[in-house]
């Protein structure tokens, strides 16, 4: 009776410890993908924060960076997200890789950075300003 006692509590703090851990995953996993479409499905949510219009970036286990896309279509338990079907590293994505929820103010701000040293870099190089217009005013 002591030894079944023992297994019960035994059992009962893994349960509890495994319940606690599993809420603080922040990353899906890629379920299936169709290469040919660029549609990457993972098993993140809406219920975790993968809603329609988010960026989501795939990370190799080496932790290097592949690819990122925005999902398309969420559900209460799947994710399907679309990435560029001109990229050739999008056909490195397999089933079982990490999927990262991309956002925040402070990451939005470092992409317009990156993307103002890309335009400054190509304006240099092209010997050309860009002129922006306001078509508004």
């Amino acid at each position: 009776m002591k030894k079944i006692k023992g297994f019960l509590i035994a059992l009962t703090i893994i349960l509890v410890v495994v319940t606690f851990f599993s809420g603080i995953a922040l990353a899906a996993q890629v379920t299936r993908v169709n290469k040919f479409k660029g549609h990457v499905f993972i098993n993140g949510g809406e219920d975790a924060g993968y809603i329609l219009g988010a960026t989501v970036c795939f990370v190799s286990s080496s932790g290097e960076e592949l690819i990122c896309g925005t999902v398309q279509r969420a559900s209460a338990s799947e994710s399907m997200v679309k990435v560029e079907r001109s990229d050739t590293r999008r056909r490195r994505i397999t089933g079982g890789m990490e999927a990262l929820l991309y956002g925040g103010e402070e990451q939005k701000e470092e992409i317009k950075d990156k993307e103002e040293i890309k335009e400054k870099e190509e304006t240099e190089k092209n010997g050309k300003t860009k002129k922006k217009e306001n078509w508004f005013q």
